[in-house]
C-alpha cells in the first residue's frame, strides 16, 4: 500500500508532466505563427515563464472568479487541480484541454487574438513568423450596391478598412447605419455563401429585407436567404439566427445572461444537415449585436466556421460588463472603427436624448436578503414604482408621444398592463406575426402604450418612437445603452427624444443604478436630469 508522503510524490510528479508538456513545444528555435481561419498554431521552443505571460495576456477573469475558484476547491481531491488562479485563457495546448468546440492538438489561440499575440511577441523580444494558411477567395458572384444607399462618410471610411483587413469589430450606435454597412462589405466582396447572424427572430425578417434592399444581383434585388423561426431557405447570402444555428450544430442554446429570455426556434430535423453544411462551408461570417459573443452558444458557431476566412463583428456596444470581451475579439479581431451616438448627434444623423432620472422613494424597509426577492420587492411588484411609470407613460400617451416600457419579467409587464389603459404588451409568448403587425402600428404612429420584454431590447427598428421608459432596473450598464439606442433615430415630426429610467435606492439596485447612470455619462450629448418626487 502506498504511503502519504507516496502518493504526493506521485501527484507532483503528474504536475510537473502537465507544467512540461505545456512549454515543450517542438523545433524550429524560431517561433513560427501558423495561421488558420478559426486558430492559429505556434510552433517552437517556449520558455515557460514567455508560455504563462502569453495565457495571461490571451486570457480573463471572470467578474465571479473568487466564487468559481471556491468552487473548484471544494469539489477537487488532487491539490494539483484546486491552485486556479481564476484565469480563463484561450490559449490551448492539445486536444484534452483545449477549450474549443472543435478540438486541435498542437498549442493554438483564436486567430482573432493574432494582432495581441504579435504584439507580445515583439514586446517582449521573441523573434518569430508567420505562415498564414489561410486560402485566397476569388469573387464568385456579380454584386453591386443600390442608388438608394448614400453613404457618409465614415461608413466609407470603415468599409475599405473592413474589405482591406478581410476581419474585424465594428462598433456603431444605433442608427449609425450597421446593415447597410455590412451590405455593402457583402457586396464589394461578392462571395457565396455568406452568413448574416442575428440573435432574434424579430430581427431576422429586418435584416433580411434590409440586405435585400440594398444589395443588388444583375440589376434586380439580391434574394436573400432566410434560416430560423421554422424557415430554411438558402441562397447566397443568408439571414441566420444563432439560436438555428447551434441546434444544427447538435448542441442547445445557452442565455447570455439573466435578462435572456429568448427561445429555441422551432427546426425540421431534415434541415439540421443541410444547415450544418452551410456554417462549415460559409466565407464569409458577419453578426450583428456581438456583445453576445462571448457566451457558449455564439463561440460554439464561431469555431465551427472553418471556412469563413472573413468574419465582421457588429454593435453598438461590443464590449461586456463580465470581463470576457476578450472572447468576442477571439471571434473577430481587432476594432475597424468606433462611432459613437455623440459623434452622430453633432451631426444631425440622431436625436439628442433627455434622460430623466426619477429617485425611487424607498417608504418601505427591506425585508427580504436574496437579489431575485429583492428585485420582486422593489421592481416587478413595487406598487408605487409601478403607479409612477403608469402615471408618467399615460401623461406622455396623451401628449401623442410614442411609448415603449422595457420590462424584465412576464408578470411584471402583466401588472404595467394592468395599469394602463389600451396598452398592448408583447413578450417572448408573443407570436412573431403578433409582434409584427404592432410593430407596424408602433411605425405608423397607431399604437398607444406599448410593454414590451427584452424582445424588443436589440435592433428593432421604429423610428417614430420617441419616448423610453426603463421599467426592469437591470446589472448591465452596456444593455441599458442599447436601450436609449431604440429612439435616438430621426424621423419626420420627431422633435425630441426622452428616456426615464430610475434610481433604486435600496441593496443590490441602486450599484446597478449608478453602474447605467455612469453608461449614460460617457455619451457628452447625453441630457441627464436627476428628478426627486419624494
Amino acid at each position: 500500500m502506498e504511503t502519504k508522503e507516496e502518493k504526493e510524490e506521485e501527484k507532483n510528479k503528474s504536475k510537473s508532466k502537465r507544467d512540461t508538456s505545456t512549454v515543450n513545444l517542438t523545433s524550429p528555435k524560431e517561433m513560427q505563427f501558423i495561421v488558420t481561419n478559426t486558430v492559429t498554431y505556434i510552433e517552437g521552443s517556449f520558455a515557460s515563464g514567455h508560455y504563462k505571460a502569453l495565457k495571461k495576456e490571451l486570457g480573463y477573469t471572470p467578474e465571479d472568479a473568487v466564487f468559481m475558484v471556491r468552487a473548484v476547491e471544494n469539489k477537487s481531491e488532487n491539490k494539483w487541480e484546486n491552485e486556479w488562479d481564476g484565469l480563463i485563457s484561450t490559449l490551448c495546448y492539445n486536444k484534452r484541454f483545449c477549450r474549443c468546440s472543435v478540438k486541435h492538438n498542437g498549442t493554438h489561440f483564436p486567430t482573432g487574438l493574432l494582432s495581441k499575440a504579435r504584439k507580445f511577441f515583439n514586446d517582449n523580444d521573441i523573434p518569430f513568423t508567420i505562415r498564414d494558411n489561410r486560402r485566397k477567395i476569388s469573387k464568385n458572384l456579380e454584386l453591386s450596391i443600390s442608388d438608394e444607399f448614400e453613404p457618409r462618410d465614415y461608413q466609407l471610411e470603415i468599409i475599405d478598412n473592413a474589405v482591406l483587413k478581410g476581419r474585424g469589430i465594428i462598433q456603431m450606435c444605433t442608427g449609425g447605419g450597421k446593415t447597410a454597412l455590412a451590405a455593402v462589405i457583402l457586396s464589394k466582396l461578392s462571395i457565396s455563401p455568406s452568413i448574416f447572424y442575428v440573435t432574434s427572430i424579430d430581427l431576422l425578417e429586418q435584416a433580411r429585407a434590409e440586405l435585400s434592399r440594398f444589395i443588388r444581383q444583375n440589376g434586380e434585388e439580391l434574394d436573400v436567404g432566410v434560416i430560423g423561426d421554422t424557415k430554411c431557405d438558402i441562397k447566397d447570402i443568408n439571414v441566420m439566427t444563432v439560436q438555428t444555428a447551434i441546434r444544427a450544430l447538435g448542441s442547445h442554446y445557452v442565455k447570455y445572461d439573466e435578462e435572456d429570455n429568448v427561445k429555441e426556434n422551432d427546426l425540421l430535423d431534415s434541415k439540421r444537415k443541410e444547415i450544418r453544411d452551410l456554417i462549415l462551408r460559409s466565407k464569409i461570417m458577419i453578426s450583428d449585436e456581438i456583445q453576445h459573443w462571448s457566451c457558449e452558444t455564439c463561440q460554439t458557431i464561431s469555431d465551427y466556421s472553418i471556412s469563413s476566412r472573413y468574419r465582421f463583428g457588429l454593435s453598438a456596444t461590443p464590449s461586456r460588463d463580465r470581463g470576457d470581451d476578450i472572447l468576442i475579439d477571439a471571434c473577430f479581431g481587432k476594432y475597424l472603427g468606433k462611432i459613437d451616438a455623440s459623434y452622430l448627434i453633432k451631426r444631425d444623423y440622431l436625436i439628442k436624448p433627455k434622460i430623466y432620472i426619477i429617485d425611487v422613494p424607498n417608504k418601505k424597509p427591506l425585508t427580504v436578503k436574496t437579489y431575485p426577492a429583492i428585485y420582486k420587492a422593489k421592481i416587478s411588484e413595487n406598487i408605487d414604482r409601478n403607479k409612477i411609470i403608469a402615471d408618467i407613460a399615460k401623461k406622455f400617451a396623451d401628449n401623442g408621444r410614442i411609448v415603449l416600457i422595457l420590462c424584465r419579467m412576464i408578470s411584471h409587464g402583466k401588472i404595467l398592463k394592468s395599469l394602463i389603459p389600451d396598452s398592448v404588451f408583447l413578450c417572448g409568448a408573443s407570436s412573431s406575426k403578433q409582434r409584427k403587425i404592432h410593430l407596424d402600428k408602433m411605425r405608423n404612429r397607431e399604437a398607444g402604450v406599448t410593454i414590451a420584454t427584452v424582445i424588443f431590447d436589440e435592433g428593432i427598428d421604429c423610428r417614430p418612437l420617441d419616448t423610453l421608459i426603463l421599467a426592469g432596473s437591470g446589472k448591465s450598464p452596456t444593455r441599458a445603452l442599447q436601450r436609449v439606442g431604440r429612439i435616438l433615430r430621426t424621423y419626420e415630426g420627431k422633435k425630441d427624444a426622452i428616456v426615464v429610467d430610475f434610481m433604486d435606492n435600496v441593496k443590490y439596485l441602486s450599484s446597478h443604478s449608478r453602474k447605467r447612470i455612469n453608461m449614460y455619462k460617457t455619451e457628452s450629448e447625453f441630457e441627464i436630469t436627476k428628478l426627486d418626487i419624494n
